[in-house]
């Protein structure tokens, strides 16, 4: 900085950012309306260190012992903080914060003068070697200007102005000419050439420093001249989006930037390049009769490839009031493939670069595979050596909450007390770092289930529908609201649960419970049809086998033995003891449910 920035800067410790104000005496980072920006902790840290370095590089190594002291992360965790940076400051250009290769970063406030070259703030000894890294600076940094550097440096010997004016053309034309050398050879190695087509950019690989869960979703086309498509195509591409952005430390572009590529052909490479995303979701509307038909696929933003693709269908008829569940239902199809992709990027990562990020999308990916022993004691695992890399993992404790919730839930572990503290250590951790996310919520509503609290349950599971109105909050408030003998209110809600999570790895849990619910009413073809479901998605699941006793008290006696005796072929050691763990409450019409269950597995054979 000029003499006279760095005085106001030491005088206001305030650093001008785009649109927002950068208070260092504060802490704190301001928009333009003098409101907080809402950085999280880490990102706010990185950019007070930077700020007090404004205009000097800050090696990677440095800012993340000053950022994250005492915990050991990858240099994930730095990228993504840097992302989240720019993302509040707008700075899509990478302009305010600077990337200098194989170094570290640099943040240039407004007002600043020009960064020539990054050299200049190394020590005199330090810059041969820093001569490569030079011309891998941030983007928006200019050239060198030839003459300004050759008169500093002829200004000591006292030369007269036109031998300057001499040199000074002199290096510009020797500059000229080793920047075409350079271009030429690279061409000839077959390298990457120094100037690009649209077409080139796009096949130009993604910087590594790209977060790996990071998404655009492009404004739909509609096929076709119906208006209400068109209305409808706009509605879901802003609860998509929405939708999307739920997803935990994800970077997700807001909905009016990426509108601005409506009506627009674009190459996915090329936009996932211009907006710094791994992932880009497409799709198209188009109305057949009273059926609208939503396309979707999602393309690898470095290949080009598509990973995903989906064909959804609402009825015209129920579009006003379905869109937002419609949105969430898309996004938790989603979901699945976007973890597996990013995951498989991820995989190629050494040793050293992985991340506690990466550890733990790892395990959410195969959770989404099923929900079965091997698959939740694996996840588990990744989940644990997530947790040794960064203990304020998040996504982490909530792999912790989910994996040891089925563990107890199925008897998949030999340490019962052992693996219900570690739940309880989960749920205080996520109280820490994310009080009011939706994997506490998740985590709170299984405590209340462990005490017994079932009335508790239904007041915490809906203060979480109404905030999140995510599938699992429905199939909590849905379990809850069965666990009072509540038959009839559980039914719609677990249905649109069911309606929310289509491929969601509680699935299956969320049938039986359906089962159950129409059992508990009397309603036995249901309660068949629905517990069948289940056997079908998920067989591996330790639940009583509610379609043979719905069987037997329709009568047909044959077909529910042999439902029974196939349960007991998938469960050799299944006893009436596995019952009552499933269904715990004590509440009147629940227990006679209970008991009319038992009763009816018994007379196939139910062993006590």
């Amino acid at each position: 900085m000029n003499d006279r920035a760095s005085a106001e800067g030491a005088t206001a410790g305030r650093l001008r950012l785009g649109r927002c104000t950068l208070d260092l005496a504060a802490g704190e980072l301001f928009t333009a309306e003098g409101e907080l920006a809402g950085l999280r902790k880490q990102a706010l840290d990185l950019l007070l260190v930077l700020g007090r370095r404004a205009g000097h590089v800050v090696g990677k190594s440095e800012l993340m012992d000053q950022v994250w002291p005492k915990v050991v992360v990858g240099e994930g965790s730095l990228t993504q903080a840097i992302a989240d940076v720019r993302r509040a400051l707008g700075d899509d250009e990478h302009r305010l914060v600077r990337t200098v290769a194989r170094r570290g970063y640099m943040l240039v406030p407004d007002g600043a003068p020009p960064v020539v070259d990054p050299i200049e703030t190394l020590p005199a000894d330090d810059i041969a070697a820093a001569g490569e890294t030079s011309m891998a600076a941030a983007p928006a940094a200019p050239a060198p200007a030839p003459t300004a550097v050759v008169a500093a440096g002829a200004a000591s010997a006292g030369p007269s102005a036109r031998a300057l004016r001499w040199h000074a053309a002199l290096a510009g034309a020797l500059a000229l000419v080793m920047l075409l050398a350079a271009g030429a050879w690279l061409a000839w190695r077959g390298g990457a050439p120094l100037w690009r087509s649209p077409a080139d950019m796009a096949r130009a690989p993604l910087p590594r420093e790209i977060p790996p869960l990071s998404i655009i979703v492009l404004p739909l086309v509609v096929e076709g001249q119906s208006q209400e498509a068109e209305w409808l195509a706009d509605a879901l591409h802003g609860d998509l989006v929405t939708s999307v952005a739920r997803q935990h430390n994800s970077l997700v572009i807001a909905r009016d930037t990426a509108a601005t590529y409506k009506g627009r052909t674009v190459d996915p490479r090329r936009v996932a390049r211009e907006m710094g995303v791994r992932h880009v979701v497409h799709g198209s509307l188009r109305q057949e009769g009273t059926t609208i038909h939503l396309n979707l696929a999602l393309v690898d933003g470095d290949s080009g490839v598509q990973r995903w693709a989906e064909n959804f269908a609402i009825e015209r008829a129920q579009i006003a009031q379905a869109v937002g569940d419609f949105a969430v239902a898309i996004e938790r199809t989603l979901t699945p493939a976007l973890y597996r992709t990013t995951v498989e990027r991820r995989a190629a990562l050494s040793p050293a670069e992985v991340t506690a990020d990466d550890l733990a999308m790892q395990g959410v990916a195969l959770w989404y595979r099923g929900v079965t022993r091997e698959n939740v004691l694996a996840a588990r695992t990744l989940f644990e050596r997530a947790l040794t890399l960064d203990p304020n993992s998040a996504r982490a404790w909530a792999g912790i909450q989910y994996t040891t919730t089925n563990q107890l839930l199925n008897s998949w572990t030999e340490d019962r007390a052992g693996t219900a503290r570690r739940h309880d250590e989960a749920l205080a951790n996520l109280e820490r770092v994310d009080p009011e996310g939706t994997y506490t919520f998740s985590a709170k509503t299984f405590k209340l289930y462990q005490r017994r609290d079932f009335p508790a349950m239904v007041r915490h599971t809906a203060e979480w529908v109404e905030r999140y109105r995510l599938p699992t909050a429905y199939g909590g408030h849905g379990v809850a609201l069965l666990l009072n003998g509540r038959f009839d209110e559980a039914v719609p809600i677990i249905e649109r649960a069911l309606r929310l999570g289509p491929r969601d790895p509680f699935r299956a849990e969320w049938q039986y419970r359906l089962a159950l619910a129409h059992f508990g009413a009397g309603r036995y073809e249901l309660a068949r049809d629905w517990s069948q479901s289940a056997a079908n998605t998920n067989a591996r699941l330790l639940w009583p086998p509610i379609h043979a006793a719905a069987l037997l008290r329709l009568g047909q006696r044959a077909a529910a033995q042999q439902a029974f005796d196939e349960h007991l072929r998938r469960h050799p050691d299944f006893t009436a003891a596995h019952i009552h763990p499933r269904m715990p409450s004590e509440e009147p019409r629940y227990a006679e449910m209970r008991q009319r269950l038992i009763a009816s597995l018994r007379e196939l054979g139910l062993r006590d």
